[in-house]
């Protein structure tokens, strides 16, 4: 989530279908995390920056339960460069996570 100061952090589907489930299907994604929810410089595991190796999003991924991190600036960890998926990671090894038979 980004708004004009930038990067808050990352919602899990998951958690957007609970709420939904619980009756917030109309409410804002800010309405569902609450006041207190911020993007915090001590949530260092859950983004990474564009000079790291795939293999340390993927550590990150793995230890998060993720699938996708943000991607941010150095000078300002609430800079969004981007978002790194799984599926991109495995493409980029040659890897697809679709079964062949």
């Amino acid at each position: 989530m980004v708004d004009g100061d930038g990067l808050w952090g990352m919602i899990r589907t998951s958690e957007l279908e609970q709420a939904a489930a619980d009756g917030a299907a109309n409410q804002s994604i800010a309405q569902i995390l609450g006041e207190g929810f911020r993007y915090t410089h001590s949530a260092d595991e859950l983004h990474v920056h564009t000079d790291h190796s795939l293999s340390l999003a993927l550590e990150r991924m793995g230890a998060g339960g993720l699938n996708v991190l943000p991607v941010v600036s150095r000078a300002n960890v609430r800079e969004l460069m981007g978002v790194i998926a799984l599926n991109d990671i495995l493409e980029a090894y040659g890897l697809d996570r679709r079964v062949r038979t």
